[in-house]
């Protein structure tokens, strides 16, 4: 069995806004029809810490992961509301973009540059109120079904990652929390501090094991908080446990913020990214900037 590390030489520079904003936090990496990589994400235009004026994501591409310094492609999604943590996939006919944070939305493009994207209607269905809040990502469990995971709050103020179900990915069914914590986890502000959701698959039988990352942050823990990411592992996408503050209940931790997992398929190899606000106190790896690395996995 193995586990995740960080691994290469260290965090590189992916992408850096210089017109659409000042940093990108939350994001997602995305290979396009157009066959280079794209990062789009949380920006703003200003640096004072304002998170109610993220309304647009800055958008990156280059040609490789490996060797990064995207070039800047411009706004994406800016239609006059707020717009956090976006998540892509390709449906075999479109590219579909989901976001937040005040409610579900959604948009799509059928332009293999991921420039050009329209707005279109999405629904969410049985969710507790503040159970799916902000962060969702989209991992596709089959020919036919897609599940969200995504921010929450249990009905008792605790923070939870949400599973949410569709087969078109804009009409979405909450289904249950894949991840609890409790009261004696230590960090549970209002806003909840299990962000930055991300589902993959490996090691492990039948098409591997479930990965579920989260940022476990309450941003009152400077740096060392701001980069803590936990990793839970399950045979079931939809139930990862419960996190009590047990370390033994944490399959590995990261130091990255808000990090997507990417694998290369030309090559195989695993990524890694991370971003964040900018300023000491967050001390994000490389200010303004995705920055990647690569992931190792290692036998235990």
């Amino acid at each position: 069995m193995t586990t995740p590390e960080l691994g290469g030489t260290g965090w590189r520079p992916l992408f850096t806004p210089s017109r659409a904003g000042v940093h990108v936090n939350d994001h997602c990496v995305v290979r396009g029809g157009d066959g280079r990589w794209h990062v789009i994400g949380i920006t703003k235009p200003t640096p004072e810490i304002d998170a109610h004026n993220e309304r647009w994501f800055c958008h990156g591409a280059g040609p490789s992961l490996a060797v990064g310094d995207f070039k800047e492609r411009g706004r994406v999604c800016d239609f006059g509301h707020r717009a956090w943590a976006p998540t892509i996939v390709f449906d075999g006919n479109r590219w579909v973009m989901v976001y937040g944070p005040d409610i579900l939305r959604a948009a799509v493009s059928d332009d293999p540059r991921l420039d050009d994207w329209h707005e279109v209607p999405c629904t969410l269905a049985g969710a507790p109120v503040l159970g799916v809040l902000r962060d969702q990502m989209i991992l596709r469990l089959d020919d036919d079904t897609w599940l969200m995971y995504a921010t929450g709050k249990q009905r008792d103020g605790t923070g939870a990652i949400a599973v949410c179900v569709s087969e078109n990915l804009l009409d979405w069914r909450f289904v249950r929390f894949a991840l609890r914590t409790t009261p004696d986890a230590g960090k549970q502000p209002p806003w909840a501090a299990t962000e930055s959701p991300f589902v993959f698959r490996h090691d492990g039988q039948d098409g591997g094991d479930y990965w579920l990352s989260m940022t476990y942050t309450a941003s009152t823990e400077g740096p060392a908080g701001y980069h803590e990411t936990l990793l839970f592992r399950s045979q079931n996408p939809f139930d990862c446990g419960t996190y009590t503050g047990d370390a033994g209940e944490v399959a590995a931790r990261l130091e990255a913020h808000a990090p997507e997992y990417i694998v290369d398929p030309d090559t195989g190899q695993w990524y890694i990214t991370s971003c964040g606000w900018r300023g000491d106190y967050f001390g994000t790896v490389i200010p303004g900037s995705v920055a990647i690395r690569e992931l190792e996995w290692v036998e235990e």
